[in-house]
């Protein structure tokens, strides 16, 4: 109860926090002590000090009781059960409240991230990459936005894997609230986590600061799309800073949605090129088939097959597929209209077609 007390108190750092109650030995030693108490210790300001005193006007079992009827659960720094990962990162949060289930230390996990507003193209990229990460029990981590977060989390889930979503908000407010399902659906495997107590309402400040968290979560980073000032690269960002692995998916030149990524690659990030190359590099690796190759050694005709293995996540043109088959034209229009009404392919302008297999 006291712990919540602290990590819902806004206005002193986390650091502050962590500092605070490492001197004081526990948060209801801190609840306890007066403002001429407080004044003593030497990091707390004045004003900090005022903060601490006027929190205590809450009824905190009142508002304990509410969280836990929410289903709300909360971790603090010094408790066992708070991730590892975020340890050692810079700013780490106090707390986590959280709704569901915090990351599983033993298995790897990975973060998604990229454009709200982005590309169809992007979209199915993020939620096949967040699928086979799922089949492979790898963890996906992202910021349940509009466009590659959920979609990335819409593929973990459709793979019945787990995955977390970290929020610029109380874990009790869904936001976007067109993302209202899966909010609702994440706890079932997974969970929604955020540092700010709940009913806090999200306010742009947040999100940057949020994005330390997605990185920290993650043994690497993926990023689909993101434009040349975005939230993803700040999020790479941080990355960088806590040494963690940065892939990028490339995208076409003059797209505005692949400045901020094709910029990461040619400032050193990786490129993504599959992920079982990336999962490779990273020692993440596990004996789990990839989707591709059960369902085309077990679901697709021989000449279904071949048309499936020239297309991959960059749109394929009805001619580059002619070419790479040997197909006349009527031939390869059955085969991809075949392929797009058993859910494989889709197409994401005229006459240009992408995997969908998930």
């Amino acid at each position: 109860m006291y712990k919540r007390w602290l990590g819902g108190i806004f206005g002193i750092s986390a650091t502050k926090k962590i500092a605070l109650e490492e001197q004081v030995g526990d948060a209801k030693g801190i609840y306890d002590m007066d403002k001429s108490t407080l004044e003593k210790i030497s990091f707390l300001t004045e004003k900090e000090c005022d903060i601490l005193v006027e929190s205590k006007q809450k009824n905190l079992r009142k508002e304990w009781e509410e969280q836990e009827r929410k289903g709300i659960s909360f971790v603090s720094f010094w408790e066992n059960g708070y991730p590892k990962r975020l340890k050692n990162i810079y700013q780490a949060p106090y707390g986590l409240y959280y709704h569901g289930k915090l990351p599983e230390e033993e298995k790897g996990a990975v973060a998604l991230v990229g454009a709200r507003n982005c590309s169809e193209y992007g979209r199915t990229v993020a939620k096949r990459i967040g699928y086979l990460m799922a089949e492979r029990e790898i963890e996906v981590i992202s910021g349940m936005a509009s466009g590659i977060d959920g979609a990335a989390q819409w593929g973990a889930l459709k793979a019945q894997g787990a995955t977390y979503g970290i929020l610029g908000c109380g874990v009790d407010v869904c936001y976007p609230k067109q993302n209202q399902s899966l909010y609702e659906k994440i706890p079932e495997k997974g969970g929604v986590i955020s540092e700010y107590p709940p009913e806090t309402m999200p306010r742009p400040a947040f999100f940057p600061s949020r994005n330390r968290i997605i990185s920290g979560m993650a043994d690497a980073v993926i990023i689909v799309e993101a434009r040349k000032k975005s939230g993803s690269l700040i999020t790479a960002d941080f990355a960088l800073e806590q040494g963690k692995e940065i892939y990028a998916v490339p995208g076409r030149i003059g797209d505005k949605l692949s400045e901020g990524t094709n910029r990461l690659i040619q400032q050193g990030a990786a490129i993504f090129t599959g992920e079982e190359e990336m999962l490779r590099e990273m020692n993440m690796l596990t004996d789990k088939e990839t989707v591709f190759s059960k369902k085309t050694g077990k679901a697709l005709e021989k000449l279904e097959r071949l048309v499936y293995s020239c297309v991959d996540l960059t749109p394929r043109s009805l001619e580059e597929l002619m070419r790479n088959t040997g197909l006349s034209l009527g031939e390869i229009i059955r085969i991809l209209n075949i392929l797009r009404e058993k859910g494989y392919i889709s197409e994401v302008y005229k006459n240009y077609f992408i995997r969908t297999d998930i």
